[in-house]
């Protein structure tokens, strides 16, 4: 549904104190991506590492320098108006957008005009039923909350009933349980649709995501489901030991201690657990419980990003 083909996109900012000089960034760099139709892929990265720049080129907001990157077969620069049939798009930051002195119904029946659909008074009501906002529809946006004002932006993007969604930090500085209502909605009600979700919430990737990208200096450097990710590119394992005395394992070889827990590090899982055993036996310790940790996509995402500095 979404192919990308060595995308590249670069911007010249001025030096500061030195108005005619100026350096050029390359925020996308030469990234490759296939995502499948069904798919939620989300995208994580540090803060300038190119996501939003993606999205934007993807949503033929900006033009990339060279490559391809084409939705449903259609490309970004060269079939801009099928493009924009096909793409949703919610941003962090979609919200100021917003027309605040209209109320919410009139800010979609404005934003339908702008795209060209006509009579979608029937989709906007199934749209603001679906998000709940159906009993608010005739408030004036200003007296919206900011999990409200998520929900009409997201309401806004799925105007066309889109096959793509782009969503761009949909979740930042909104309550928990606006939160859970937009997940809920997006896993369960938007199942057939293709969605590249970009975060720095990593937790909300893990949890939202079939397939994950990770993206730094404006490249993808590591790509996959995150247990995939978790498997092949972490080269320990943790055990993890419920102890009585946890700091008699202060000088225990790779021991980082957390409360009651003792977290070692291993190559060798049958010799540190014989260690640990002994150890304890030596120390008086008793051992309340002992198992082996995955990784975290944290572990993996940090692993990541610092490899590639």
């Amino acid at each position: 549904m979404i192919s990308i083909q060595n995308l590249t996109k670069t911007f010249k900012i001025r030096i500061l104190k030195e108005k005619k000089r100026y350096q050029t960034i390359t925020a996308v760099d030469n990234i490759n991506l296939e995502i499948k139709e069904g798919e939620i892929f989300g995208l994580i990265g540090p803060n300038g590492a190119g996501k939003t720049t993606t999205l934007k080129i993807l949503s033929t907001l900006i033009i990339p320098d060279s490559g391809i990157a084409t939705i449903d077969g259609y490309d970004v620069v060269k079939n801009e108006d099928e493009v924009k049939k096909r793409i949703g798009l919610l941003t962090g930051e979609f919200a100021r957008s917003l027309y605040w002195r209209l109320s919410g119904l009139q800010n979609a029946k404005f934003f339908a005009q702008l795209r060209g659909i006509w009579k979608p008074d029937r989709q906007i009501d199934e749209l603001f039923k679906l998000l709940y906002l159906d009993k608010h529809k005739n408030e004036l946006v200003m007296k919206y909350s900011t999990g409200m004002k998520h929900k009409l932006a997201l309401a806004i993007g799925l105007l066309n009933d889109p096959p793509v969604l782009f969503l761009d930090e949909p979740l930042t500085g909104i309550d928990p349980v606006t939160t859970y209502e937009i997940k809920d909605i997006i896993k369960n009600q938007f199942k057939e649709k293709t969605i590249i979700w970009s975060s720095h919430n990593l937790y909300e990737i893990e949890e939202m995501c079939d397939s994950i990208g990770i993206m730094n200096n404006g490249r993808i450097i590591l790509k996959g489901n995150p247990e995939d990710l978790k498997r092949n590119y972490w080269d320990h394992t943790k055990i993890q030991v419920m102890v009585d005395k946890p700091y008699e394992f202060k000088l225990f070889p790779n021991a980082t201690i957390i409360d009651k827990k003792v977290e070692i590090k291993t190559t060798d899982i049958k010799k540190t657990v014989y260690d640990v055993l002994k150890h304890a036996d030596i120390k008086k310790v008793e051992i309340k419980d002992i198992k082996t940790v995955k990784p975290s996509l944290e572990e993996i995402f940090m692993k990541g990003v610092n490899n590639d500095r």
